[in-house]
């Protein structure tokens, strides 16, 4: 599993699109090819990460739940 990542965001406990705009605004500040690590413990911020990075090019790299906490490692384009 990947454990490395530039910046950790912690979004439990919030709702969509909360995560998604968490996600959003991090990589703002991180470089080409950094990673960003984002727990949310909303159900449907997988689906919302995985249309976005579709979208704009970032790679899901990988994605982890735990006792209801979901991680994504997110590589920004």
């Amino acid at each position: 599993m990947t454990t490395d990542y530039h910046k950790f965001i912690d979004a439990r406990g919030l709702k969509c699109p909360q995560p998604l705009l968490q996600a959003k605004l991090a990589m703002q500040s991180l470089k080409s090819q950094q990673i960003l690590l984002l727990e949310a413990t909303d159900a449907h911020t997988d689906l919302d990460l995985e249309v976005w990075c579709q979208r704009f090019g970032h790679t899901l790299m990988a994605t982890h739940e735990n006792d209801g906490v979901f991680q994504f490692w997110i590589r920004k384009v």
